[in-house]
């Protein structure tokens, strides 16, 4: 059964809130063991990482479903990582000049929770390509 136009895993408006909701999720699970394991730091860069990582979703769920409504979900894919890639990798920067004084344990911390944010962002965008 082919889905249509109609059903709500065509709408980017739909996929937008289910990436928003699963990073949302993903975050209150986080931030409790990473405020009692490292403290305020941990959450703070748990939240840059929720955001660099939603971002880019949101964006190309935009993208494909308001401009490229027939794309091939391999182009659709295509877009997405390059997005993604893009977005975090510049955020990473931006995050590293505008926070000088997180040090070198701030920033560890801070990847963990970006990898951890960037592979659960990607299957939650696979999955809702795919259907």
């Amino acid at each position: 059964m082919q889905s249509t136009s109609d059903t709500p895993t065509r709408n980017p408006l739909k996929k937008c809130s289910i990436l928003t909701a699963s990073l949302l999720i993903l975050y209150a699970l986080l931030s409790v063991p990473a405020y009692m394991f490292v403290g305020v730091t941990a959450v703070e860069g748990l939240t840059y990482a929720v955001v660099l990582c939603l971002v880019p979703g949101i964006i190309v769920f935009l993208a494909s479903g308001l401009l490229y409504r027939d794309a091939a979900p391999v182009t659709v894919m295509g877009l997405s990582t390059l997005v993604r890639l893009m977005i975090v990798g510049i955020g990473t920067l931006v995050i590293i000049k505008l926070r000088a004084d997180f040090g070198a344990a701030e920033f560890f911390n801070f990847l963990i929770w970006l990898l951890i944010c960037y592979f659960a962002s990607l299957l939650v965008e696979t999955l809702l390509i795919i259907r």
